[in-house]
């Protein structure tokens, strides 16, 4: 057995620390990108930029067209190697993320990643998802290490819509569903050569977990009311470290696949983040995989709190046919989906089944049925 475990060289979070960032910036060199969209540039862009050279580094400032696809990795790309840059800086969401590490991977310099929300675990990983430039799915982009530094300022975080908390707390809720999961089939992570789980990375995916059932209303209500509080300080770690490394080194199952699958459909089911559609396939893991009623309760309890789909009907698909069921439980479980990790042959049938069966349990125990 060969186990591995992944994490970016350092994760830095706390209040106010853009201000201070500059310190962890500058043994990388003393000129770099900033990347970041026009947004977040008006938003906390230009006054980042001016905290860094103000504490002397030179920094190129490149506005982000939306899309982490190939021709603007291309383009960014060619500025960095003009330039000569010694490091590359992400401002942003995911897209903004997943682009600055595509870039950093291409000139070979230091990966810095600065997200400015909790609603994804994507600053921590070592992976991009790359789109064509209309915005259509291409590929998953493996790369040979994680992030290099990872800044989190937790007042930028609570500054945003609490809707962002909330999809990351759903997205981090299914880490240690999964990395359960992937334990008691002995299946392997997301890291490269087929490794099995660490220890660490198991602990991390509980850890996660704990955190977001001992926190969240805390955290929840401080976002709300945009400030800091050692509540919303955990949920962030949850959000952002512990279910970005817990994800990677303990491997997905059925819960992400399920929210692959649904891009077999069109329609308004598409206008909810990557973090609602996990949520329901997080129970949709769950009845795969036969949670005892309690089991099932607890998660759905959660999330049913926070107002995250539960149902078909949230996922606006209530009056969805068997058919276009179908169709998403196939994609579901196309070749090399980690739903393939539950440890038993999981078929289009058996996810058709759990969809329905979990649509209706959550109506029932919720008094909806």
């Amino acid at each position: 057995m060969i186990t591995a475990f992944a994490s970016p060289s350092t994760y830095v979070q706390g209040d106010q620390l853009l201000q201070h960032a500059a310190r962890y910036i500058a043994p990388f060199g003393d000129h770099g990108l900033l990347i970041a969209d026009d947004i977040v540039w008006q938003l906390i862009g230009e006054q980042f930029y001016q905290y860094l050279t103000a504490d002397g580094l030179e920094i190129e400032h490149i506005s982000f067209n939306g899309e982490s696809s190939p021709e603007e990795i291309e383009r960014i790309q060619g500025i960095g190697e003009q330039k000569d840059a010694k490091f590359v800086i992400a401002l942003g969401g995911g897209k903004t993320n997943d682009t600055t590490k595509a870039v950093g991977d291409r000139l070979h310099v230091p990966v810095v990643i600065v997200p400015t929300l909790a609603s994804n675990d994507s600053p921590c990983t070592r992976l991009s998802v790359i789109y064509s430039a209309n915005g259509e799915f291409l590929k998953y982009q493996f790369y040979d290490k994680n992030p290099d530094l990872v800044l989190v300022d937790s007042s930028v975080i609570a500054g945003a819509p609490v809707r962002f908390l909330i999809d990351g707390i759903a997205d981090a809720l299914s880490t240690n569903v999964e990395a359960q999961t992937v334990a008691r089939a002995r299946a392997t992570t997301l890291l490269p050569l087929q490794t099995d789980q660490t220890a660490a990375g198991i602990a991390l995916a509980e850890k996660c977990e704990e955190l977001l059932f001992k926190y969240t209303d805390q955290a929840v209500a401080a976002a709300q009311d945009h400030v800091v509080t050692p509540a919303l300080s955990h949920i962030i770690e949850a959000n952002i470290l512990l279910s970005g490394v817990g994800a990677e080194s303990s491997g997905l199952a059925a819960a992400h696949s399920f929210q692959n699958g649904l891009t077999a459909l069109s329609g308004d089911v598409h206008k909810l983040s990557h973090g609602q559609k996990v949520s329901f396939g997080t129970l949709v893991n769950l009845v795969l995989e036969g949670a005892t009623d309690d089991q099932f309760r607890r998660y759905l309890e959660f999330e049913a709190a926070l107002g995250l789909p539960t149902t078909l009907a949230d996922l606006h698909l209530e009056n969805v046919s068997d058919e276009d069921l179908l169709k998403v439980a196939t994609l579901t479980t196309q070749k090399g989906e980690t739903i393939h990790n539950m440890g038993f042959p999981v078929t289009p049938r058996d996810v058709l089944a759990a969809i329905k069966a979990t649509d209706s349990l959550s109506r029932k125990m919720q008094g909806l049925a």
